[in-house]
């Protein structure tokens, strides 16, 4: 047995995962909206002690960096820069939500995550990328 090589009763998870980590990612990007949403809204009615983590959101972060350490297991080549890329966006949320906080403290209006929306764009954008090639691999593989 090769080192990180599966079981046999996860190769059918394996084989999921690229398009699990796809749907988490995409998901993130939606549920990281709707929480800006709502963190905007909570700063409105009640300043900055009435803004909470959306559990929504924190449940697809956490759900997509668990996948992709996974995927880290299935697919060292594609999984090492995909859990990096995913870190990164889990990081960006913790700091833009404390940014959030300071704003709301100064009264400013909550700007944007920008950065943690940048990330969690860039790993869905990767985690297409990869879905791309598990799909067309074998196609492409004839041509070359």
């Amino acid at each position: 047995m090769q080192p990180l090589q599966v079981e046999a009763v996860d190769a059918v998870l394996a084989s999921a995962i690229p398009f699990i980590v796809l749907v988490l990612a995409i998901a993130n990007v939606a549920t990281r909206y709707l929480a800006h949403r709502r963190h905007v809204r909570q700063a409105d009615e009640h300043g900055a002690d009435g803004i909470e983590r959306y559990p929504v959101h924190t449940a697809t972060t956490l759900a997509l960096v668990f996948a992709t350490f996974y995927y880290v297991l299935v697919d060292l080549h594609f999984g090492i820069p995909l859990a990096a890329f995913t870190l990164t966006a889990f990081v960006a949320d913790f700091f833009e939500y404390e940014a959030r906080l300071v704003e709301a403290r100064t009264d400013r209006p909550l700007e944007a995550p920008k950065a943690s929306i940048g990330a969690s764009l860039f790993v869905a954008v990767y985690a297409g990328f990869i879905v791309l090639v598990v799909l067309l691999g074998p196609f492409w593989s004839i041509v070359i």
